[in-house]
């Protein structure tokens, strides 16, 4: 049966807001908060990550830098050895 007064429409109107804002709630609580709260938690691993990248990347360029120097070495070493073998 439809509300025919004011009134009617009222309680109608108070009573859908409460279950549409009780709704809204719930899923708040089982829903957009453990979201919220997993996300938080993937941030903060891709902020470790990401330091833990920078470090491997300090320790590469260091390997990178001492290989160039072996490779140099190498290659007086290599010229030497002709100049001793010209002799």
């Amino acid at each position: 049966m439809a509300p025919h007064n004011i009134d009617e429409w009222a309680a109608l109107f108070t009573i859908m807001s409460i279950a549409i804002g009780g709704l809204i709630g719930l899923v708040n609580i089982w829903v957009i908060r453990p979201l919220k709260d997993m996300m938080s938690n993937l941030s903060d691993k891709f902020g470790t990550l990401n330091e833990t990248l920078k470090i491997m990347q300090k320790d590469v360029d260091s390997i990178s830098d001492q290989v160039q120097k072996h490779e140099k070495d190498i290659y007086g070493l290599q010229i030497k050895v002709e100049n001793i073998e010209v002799e």
